[in-house]
Formats: C-alpha cells, structure tokens, sequence
C-alpha cells in the first residue's frame, strides 16, 4: 500500500489525521521510509504537521491556510502527547457565542509547558494549568472532531486569572457582557466551592456587579463572606494605582483602570 491510499482509507473513514508509527505499521514500512513519502506530499500542500510525528489532512478548501482549523486536530492530539486540555478563555468564549471578535490564536489550557504551534496560517496556543482534571468543561462537535471546551462559568473564571491572555480589559468585560447570559448561579456556585483563589471571585463579583448580574454576584457575594480574611486587590493587576485611584470596599477591588463594554 501507498501513503497516499494508507490516506485516502483514512478519509473515507472519517480520520483528519495519523502518526508517523501508525502509518509505518499500516504501511509495514521503516519510518524513515514513510517520512520521505509524507514529505513529499507536505510540499503538495496535502499533509501538514503541528507536531512532530502528527500529521493532520489537509482537505483543498483548507491547503490555503497550509493546515486544518485547529477545532479539527488538538482533541487527536492531545490525546497522542498524552495531556490533559480544554480550549478556554476567548476560543471558549467564541463556542459559547460571546465573542464578536475571531480570536487571532486557538487557545489551549494544558499541564505542561508547551511552545506556541505554528501550522500555516494556524496558531495554537498553550497555557499551563495544574488542575485542568477540576475545571468543568462541556463537548462541542465539529466537522472533524468532539472538542472539550470550558463551561461559561468556568470562562468567566479563566478570563480574571489569565487576564494577560486576553486582550485588555475591555474585552474581558465585553465578554462577560456577553457570557452572563449564559451563566447559571447553580453552576457558579458548584464552581467557586471547588475553586482554590480569592482574587478572581474579587475581580468577577465586582465586573458582574457593574454589569448588572445580581443573581450571579450574590453567589460570588456569599462565598467571599465565608473567608476570613479579604484583602484589597487591584483591578488590572500589573498596572500601577494613580494617587486619586478609588477604592471598591463591597468587593475590595483598588479600581486602577477605567472600562466599558463594546456591546
């Protein structure tokens, strides 16, 4: 059997995408032999590979991006490094219909330290977390794939502990604007009991507030007033606090930076 029949069985399979070992075997053939075969193909445009030894598919509508949507492939290939993951913060909140923006990177919560995958056009990003097991998360289907995504609370979550990674406050606040539609004050409530942190039920009781979500602010209200001690926080952390900067005392947020929804 030829790589490109070994692939076209693949297709005819539903498969977007193969190992190197699993091709070898198949193709009862030395890897090195099976890597000059895919090689080839990688220049027709028609094999493209995010990781070494994992190869995606790349079905015509797609060869001008030079690999598939990441949607696609992370759920094969998490599974192939053998890592835990969910896709959160704006790629979650983009499944979950808060987000009127495509986020420039897929980004992707994992357990070990990983460097950004560059596949054509495709950009995957990894964020390490140590309690990805405990984080709720939900399935969606794609054309290729079942995906695991973070629940809407469990974004609203991730949003205020990886601000960084999110573009500003601005669209963090636009998010959940957009997010509390979706939230459910019985799930939060699972969610910030089996929580570790302080600081972001702080940060998310004080925007939801703003915004106007008694019901999910009462939740976070509640289960700060069980800790014993609350210190004040500033808003966007990293940035420094002016000398006329006010100071929330509900949610003890020091409110160092100005915001507003973009809905």
């Amino acid at each position: 059997m030829k790589l490109i029949d070994y692939i076209d069985k693949l297709i005819a399979n539903g498969r977007c995408c193969f190992t190197l070992d699993e091709a070898s075997a198949e193709l009862k053939k030395p890897r090195h032999t099976v890597v000059l075969s895919i090689e080839h193909l990688k220049a027709k445009g028609h094999v493209a590979s995010p990781a070494k030894g994992f190869y995606v598919i790349v079905s015509p509508e797609f060869r001008t991006y030079g690999c598939l949507p990441a949607e696609f492939f992370i759920p094969y290939l998490m599974v192939y490094l053998q890592h835990p993951y969910y896709a959160g913060l704006l790629t979650a909140a983009m499944y979950l219909g808060a987000s009127h923006q495509q986020p420039q990177v897929f980004q992707v919560f994992t357990d070990k330290k990983k460097q950004i995958i560059q596949c054509g056009k495709v950009r995957v990003q990894f964020i390490v977390k140590s309690n990805i097991p405990a984080v709720p998360v939900q399935t969606i289907s794609t054309a290729k794939s079942t995906l695991n995504i973070s629940t809407a609370e469990a974004t609203a979550m991730d949003l205020l502990n990886y601000s960084p990674h999110c573009g500003g406050l601005n669209r963090i606040v636009t998010i959940l604007d957009e997010l509390r539609e979706h939230m459910s004050a019985d799930k939060l409530k699972l969610l910030v009991s089996n929580q570790v942190g302080i600081t972001w039920k702080q940060r998310l009781g004080y925007l939801l507030d703003k915004l106007g979500s008694p019901k999910l602010t009462q939740v976070l209200e509640d289960d700060l007033a069980k800790q014993h001690r609350i210190d004040y926080i500033a808003l966007m952390p990293g940035l420094k606090n002016g000398s006329n900067v006010t100071k929330n005392a509900k949610w003890k947020i020091i409110e160092n930076a100005d915001f507003e929804s973009d809905l």
